[in-house]
């Protein structure tokens, strides 16, 4: 399941104000941030440019030989996003031939990486991930709701992408696949938390920050768990093109996004 975009970069920033009646603000006074961060800022022209895609390689178990990985860079190849998101990735697990998959990718297309376990299995990991052209300044990976069924997370990292005045936040996320929504549309508000600073996490300026978020969300636009990210994030899909991406062949839904 892949969906590539490329993202112009317009405007960055947001403002936390203090609202509180008791100030008198003149009509020109400028409002103090209350949470740090970027500053507001309205660029004059259409960049910089970003190309950001979403990839589930599925434990790359659609090669007939996990441990061959010939089709799956030949894809990364083609793809040439500069971030990727990568939700089911294997680390060194029985099934995957003892394999860090992320890393085998990375060095094969000569990228950054970083790894987010959502649980412990066959003798290793499981979780997901970021491929990046871009040296990866910091990473946290955060637990989302989960109930008594598969654990969830959600990966941030911290990028240096040229031509930003600050380095956006990557959230890569593999929501909950089960047919009641319910679990996955409380996983969407946590994400909506620790993108606005509600939630804890190791970035004290996220709330001002550019943030991306991308990956396997197991829900259609038009369900509720994506009409609760669109309060805060923009899908970046143009009207008029088919984002159907599972199953892999003769896809039928659009569950992955950016």
């Amino acid at each position: 399941m892949k969906k590539t975009m490329t993202l112009t970069m317009i405007s960055l920033g947001c403002l936390f104000v203090n609202a509180q009646a008791s100030e008198k603000l003149a009509g020109n006074e400028i409002l103090k941030v209350q949470k740090g961060g970027v500053p507001d800022k309205i660029y004059t022209q259409n960049k910089p440019h970003l190309k950001i895609a979403t990839y589930n390689i599925g434990k790359n178990e659609a090669s007939a030989d996990v441990a061959d990985f010939t089709a799956l860079n030949s894809a990364i190849k083609k793809i040439d996003a500069d971030i990727i998101a990568v939700p089911e990735v294997d680390n060194k697990t029985g099934r995957s031939q003892k394999i860090d998959q992320l890393k085998k990718i990375a060095d094969a297309n000569k990228l950054y990486y970083a790894f987010g376990k959502a649980l412990d299995f066959d003798g290793g990991e499981y979780g997901l991930g970021l491929l990046s052209k871009y040296k990866i300044l910091h990473t946290q990976v955060v637990k989302l709701p989960s109930g008594n069924a598969e654990q969830r997370v959600a990966l941030l990292a911290q990028v240096d992408v040229p031509g930003f005045d600050s380095a956006p936040i990557i959230m890569v996320t593999h929501l909950d696949w089960q047919k009641d929504p319910t679990m996955r549309t409380e996983q969407a508000r946590y994400l909506l938390d620790i993108s606005i600073g509600d939630a804890t996490s190791d970035f004290p300026d996220i709330a001002s920050s550019i943030k991306i978020l991308a990956g396997d969300f197991n829900s259609t636009r038009d369900e509720q768990p994506l009409k609760e990210i669109r309060y805060f994030f923009n899908e970046v899909t143009e009207e008029g093109i088919d984002t159907r991406s599972w199953p892999a062949v003769n896809p039928a839904i659009d569950i992955d996004h950016i």
